[in-house]
């Protein structure tokens, strides 16, 4: 199968092979083909799809369609592997815009900016995604339903990390009778597990407001790091779904499981899978 950095989707009325051609100048590879317009990517069966992995979807957007529109809102449901590049008199709707995301523009500094994204993607440890599912599950992505005007993402933000702060506290005691000594420091900001056996750490956890995908997520780091740095083996951010508030994982890494499709979990859902994969971590 193969790699790219980037692959580029386009309208018939914007030119994007000097943006290529500058990208590949700067060592990006990309998926890039004269008839690949928007209305082939829209329209193509997912078998006729091309088979590769990628860091980044690329659809300039000259006019806001039902393709772009789909991007649009991908990019606001949390998929990491939409980059959209807007033409200069393109805004994104406001039903459609996320509030933490800057959207690059077309430029001429668009390479530069470009090269930038997929370092920052390979320094936080982003593995390549299938194109086929990028873009199926991205144009199929359709307008959000209603939210409630009393849901906030910071206050589900506060409530989770207090939530989980508390349960492995409550947790960590246990593990006593399998011989392990577990610590539990959480404040507002972080969560800090920590569990020993004869004074070796053999399992470390921090919980971090805020972090890759937006000031409003809670990001995971497993294993010991320096302070502030960009590793991530997941992050949450609280969504309203199905009548309720629940917290949608990226980068399930934390579970060991590199899986770039998003999972929703309730607050005492994703306590229990991360209790789960730490006990069973030590049982190994």
């Amino acid at each position: 199968m193969s790699e790219y950095d980037i692959a580029v989707s386009f309208a018939d009325d914007i030119v994007v092979e000097e943006v290529v051609e500058a990208c590949r100048q700067r060592g990006l590879t990309v998926l890039y083909g004269p008839d690949q317009t928007h209305e082939w990517w829209a329209h193509k069966s997912a078998g006729d799809l091309p088979d590769a992995r990628i860091r980044f979807f690329v659809p300039f957007v000259s006019a806001i369609d039902d393709f772009t529109s789909a991007m649009l809102r991908a990019v606001k449901a949390g998929d990491q592997h939409v980059l959209p590049v807007l033409a200069s008199n393109v805004e994104v709707p406001a039903e459609s815009l996320h509030p933490h995301v800057s959207y690059l523009r077309v430029n001429d500094r668009l390479a530069a900016a470009l090269a930038s994204r997929v370092e920052r993607a390979e320094s936080a440890g982003w593995d390549r995604a299938g194109l086929i599912e990028v873009v199926t599950t991205a144009r199929e992505t359709g307008p959000p339903g209603a939210v409630p005007f009393a849901f906030s993402r910071y206050a589900e933000q506060d409530a989770t990390m207090r939530y989980l702060g508390e349960q492995f506290a409550a947790a960590v005691p246990g593990l006593r009778r399998r011989g392990f000594i577990g610590t539990a420091h959480y404040s507002d900001a972080r969560i800090a597990l920590r569990i020993e056996r004869a004074g070796d750490v053999v399992y470390a956890l921090d919980i971090q407001r805020g972090g890759i995908g937006g000031d409003e997520t809670v990001n995971f780091v497993v294993g010991r790091h320096d302070t502030g740095s960009a590793c991530t083996n997941g992050w949450a951010r609280p969504v309203y779904d199905a009548g309720e508030a629940k917290l949608e994982l990226h980068d399930r890494s934390v579970f060991t499981r590199g899986d770039t499709e998003p999972s929703l979990y309730t607050r005492e859902e994703l306590f229990t899978a991360l209790w789960d994969r730490i006990t069973t971590m030590l049982a190994h």
